[in-house]
C-alpha cells in the first residue's frame, strides 16, 4: 500500500467515525481510485438507531459523500454484512418488504 492510499484509508476512517460508524469492525481498503469498505456494520454512542433501514440508509449516503468528496476517490465499494446497496438505496438482506410493497409487483 502507498503513501497515499494509507492517507485516503486514515481520511476515510475519520469521516466514518465521525458518521458515527464503529470502525474497529470495519476492514478499509484504497485501489486506484476505489475505496473498499468491508465488515460488519455497528454504531457507536446512542446517536443512531441502527435497527432503523431509514437511518441507517441516510447515515451511510451521507458518510459515502463524504468520502467521494476526498481527493482521488472516484468510487465507494461497500460490502457490509447484511446490507445491500442498489443503484442508490440501501437494504438489509435477508428481509422481507412489507406486504404493500409485496402487491405492487
Amino acid at each position: 500500500m502507498g503513501v497515499e492510499a494509507w492517507k485516503i484509508n486514515n481520511k476515510v476512517n475519520i469521516i466514518l467515525t465521525r458518521n458515527w460508524i464503529d470502525t474497529p469492525k470495519l476492514l478499509v481498503n484504497t485501489v486506484k481510485y476505489t475505496v473498499c469498505i468491508k465488515g460488519e456494520l455497528s454504531f457507536t454512542g446512542d446517536k443512531v438507531d441502527g435497527h432503523s433501514e431509514f437511518v441507517v440508509a441516510n447515515q451511510l449516503r451521507k458518510a459515502e459523500r463524504e468520502i467521494l468528496a476526498l481527493r482521488d476517490v472516484r468510487h465507494v465499494d461497500w460490502r457490509l454484512t447484511g446490507w445491500r446497496k442498489s443503484k442508490n438505496r440501501w437494504e438489509r438482506e435477508g428481509v422481507k418488504p412489507p406486504e404493500s410493497e409485496e402487491k405492487k409487483e
